[in-house]
């Protein structure tokens, strides 16, 4: 049975669910970013995707709101704010991986 409650197609395989908030390319970019660190700098954040402040700040808070990143700011000689994944958000960074995975998988015919 699919999640709607109705019946899988006969030999094929259920449908894989794709995480929709992290599904957008900035929130999607953010967590490839933060997955392999500790803690990453606003400023290498918005360096590497490429945006501005504002469109990176708007999109760190949504996920900070989700409880996927935590934001820490900093004062030492002049203001500096990091974000990290969360428990919760590396969790869901994983599955949102193994769940394209697979479907990169059943485009390859391997699944």
């Amino acid at each position: 049975m699919q999640q709607d409650g109705t019946p899988h197609a006969v030999g094929a395989p259920p449908a894989v669910g794709i995480d929709e908030f992290l599904h957008t390319p900035a929130r999607l970019n953010i967590c490839s970013l933060l997955a392999p660190a500790e803690w990453v700098t606003f400023t290498f954040l918005r360096d590497s995707i490429g945006t501005s402040d504002s469109a990176l700040s708007k999109q760190v808070t949504a996920l900070e709101q989700a409880g996927y990143v935590e934001v820490r700011k900093e004062r030492a000689v002049r203001r500096q704010t990091s974000v990290r994944l969360t428990e919760q958000g590396r969790a869901r960074f994983e599955d949102y991986l193994a769940s394209l995975e697979q479907l990169v998988a059943r485009a390859r015919g391997t699944l």
